[in-house]
């Protein structure tokens, strides 16, 4: 058994990728980093996604905001990154993507990019998608230019940033939006196995 009681992002080597319905029947999908050896455990405890009403709302930033809470409450301690992405009927604009520390207060996408350990990034922009990477500001920015591009159709954006990822780094987590019109909400991961995903 490998307990791991350290706070250090560093030591989160490993990714999970999940795919879990909602109590009402909304597929969600959970990724994150975690240390060595705590893979399924993570998995195990996001199965928990199962007991939430998660589409009792319409509204963009409360779609976002209730995913944030139940992921918040699922979240063993360990767990310093994650995202999800929900997708729920009826809902017309971008939204049910969200990327962080379940730990730190929930906010809106910034729109900028944070460094959340050493060479550990984030970048969060509304409408995404999300991503988190193992290497340097630099690249962010360069990935940020392409995320900025809203003229660009979100699945070509999204190949684009995956390729641009899988040049670069051999860790990331990439999380798109899963509601909306035209909307084909997942999670991208990559680490030492290689390249998983799962989509709505």
């Amino acid at each position: 058994m490998n307990d791991c009681d350290c706070t250090s992002k560093q030591c989160y080597k490993e990714a999970f990728v999940l795919k879990v319905y909602s109590s009402d029947g909304c597929p969600v999908i959970v990724g994150g980093f975690c240390p060595v050896g705590k893979t399924y455990e993570a998995e195990q405890a996001y199965l928990g996604i199962s007991k939430f009403k998660l589409g009792l709302t319409k509204d963009n930033f409360l779609i976002d905001y209730t995913l944030a809470e139940a992921i918040t409450d699922l979240s063993p301690k360990w767990i310093k990154l994650v995202g999800a992405s929900i997708s729920i009927p009826g809902v017309h604009k971008r939204t049910g993507g969200i990327i962080g520390d379940p730990f730190e207060k929930n906010q809106s996408a910034k729109g900028d990019i944070q460094e959340l350990d050493e060479r550990l990034f984030l970048i969060a922009l509304p409408g995404g998608p999300g991503v988190a990477y193992i290497g340097s500001y630099d690249f962010g920015n360069v990935l940020m230019n392409i995320i900025k591009k809203r003229n660009m159709e979100q699945n070509r954006m999204v190949q684009e940033v995956l390729k641009l990822l899988n040049q670069n780094t051999k860790q990331y987590l990439v999380v798109v939006d899963g509601s909306g019109e035209d909307m084909t909400g997942g999670i991208y991961i990559s680490d030492a196995m290689g390249i998983r995903y799962e989509t709505i």
